[in-house]
C-alpha cells in the first residue's frame, strides 16, 4: 500500500483539528466532545485521510473500510501506514490515538455519572466493533502507550 507524505500530514492535521471540534463535511462544526458520533467519525477518518481518500490525485486504492474490514486486515493497513511514517508523523499519530482514547474514556465516564446520554457510538475498546478494531489496530501498529492516555 502506498501512502503519500502529504496525505499522512493532512490526516494528522485534520484529526488534530477534529478532536477539538469536528468539521462536518456539510460545512459546520460540532463542538469539542459534543458528540460520540463525531469521535467515531474522527477515528475512522484518520486512516482514511492518510490513505488519500480525499486526495484530488486519486489517493490509495487499497483503503480498507472502517465499517466492513476485519481486524487483521485493518491492522495490516495500519502497519503499512506506520512504516510509511517518519518519526515525527509516527509520534503525532501516537498522540492522536491517545487523545481519541482519552476522549472516549471521558465520554464513557460522563455516561456513567449521568452527565452525558448513552450513545451507540461509544463502543468498547474491543476488536469486535469498528471503533475498537480501528483503535486497537492503531495502538498495535504505532506502539501506542494507552497508559499515557489514561494518565492525561
Amino acid at each position: 500500500m502506498a501512502f503519500k507524505r502529504a496525505n499522512i500530514d493532512r490526516a494528522i492535521v485534520m484529526t488534530q483539528y477534529d478532536l477539538r471540534g469536528f468539521a462536518h463535511p456539510l460545512g459546520f462544526r460540532v463542538d469539542h466532545m459534543a458528540s460520540a458520533k463525531a469521535l467515531d467519525a474522527t477515528t475512522g477518518n484518520l486512516v482514511a485521510f492518510a490513505c488519500g481518500i480525499r486526495d484530488e490525485d486519486g489517493g490509495a486504492r487499497e483503503y480498507l473500510s472502517y465499517f466492513d474490514s476485519c481486524y487483521s486486515a485493518y491492522l495490516e493497513m495500519c502497519k503499512a501506514l506506520a512504516e510509511a511514517c517518519d518519526l515525527s508523523q509516527k509520534e503525532a499519530i501516537q498522540l492522536l490515538v491517545q487523545e481519541i482514547v482519552r476522549q472516549h474514556d471521558q465520554m464513557v465516564a460522563e455516561v456513567k455519572v449521568g452527565t452525558r446520554e448513552e450513545s451507540p457510538y461509544l463502543k468498547p475498546l474491543e476488536k469486535g466493533n469498528r471503533w475498537g478494531k480501528a483503535v486497537l489496530a492503531l495502538v498495535e501498529a504505532f506502539e501506542v502507550d494507552l497508559e499515557m492516555a489514561a494518565a492525561a
